[in-house]
């Protein structure tokens, strides 16, 4: 059996220099696109909350004639027992939980006939919130849908003509 030289056998101080410049270039490509990734799928779920949030707002319209009152609910309760009913019926456990974007749901009602889904005080940029707006409507947040007033983004509700086809236990719309 040969003996092997030690020198050959040994890790250089400089093979250990480019391992570690390896791993840190492909740690600083990564982080970047791991972020991006995660922003996205995360604008895409809040995307779809406000999406379904609008829908059991109008449903309630439908079946009640008009949008749930305003209040306090940045966060917190629902405006009333019949908006507890149609959102348990559709599944919707997370109004009171904090956006996947930061901030909280809000609920606002402007007269019988418009109502506004607020995000208020998002923990990300406006290019962010441009990218939801993108996803539920023009990309534009002064105008359409989607829009941002001061510290809120809101998806604005119009009362349509809808027919209320089942009660508020299991409660849908159809327009």
């Amino acid at each position: 059996m040969k003996v092997q030289d030690l020198n050959q056998s040994k890790i250089s101080v400089l093979d250990v220099a480019i391992s570690v410049g390896v791993v840190a270039i492909f740690i600083a490509v990564a982080v970047p696109l791991i972020r991006g990734a995660m922003l996205r799928r995360q604008t895409a779920e809040c995307a779809q909350k406000v999406l379904w949030a609008a829908d059991a707002f109008d449903q309630y319209a439908a079946c009640m004639g008009e949008y749930p009152p305003d209040g306090e609910l940045a966060g917190a309760q629902f405006p009333c027992a019949e908006m507890i009913q149609t959102f348990a019926s559709m599944n919707i456990d997370w109004w009171g939980e904090a956006t996947d974007l930061g901030g909280v749901w809000d609920w606002f009602r402007r007269g019988d006939q418009t109502g506004y889904i607020a995000i208020t005080k998002p923990a990300v940029s406006e290019a962010s919130m441009r990218r939801l707006d993108c996803l539920i409507d023009d990309g534009d947040l002064y105008s359409g849908m989607f829009r941002q007033y001061g510290y809120a983004y809101c998806y604005i509700l119009t009362k349509q003509k809808y027919a209320c086809v089942s009660t508020l236990q299991g409660v849908r719309a159809t327009r």
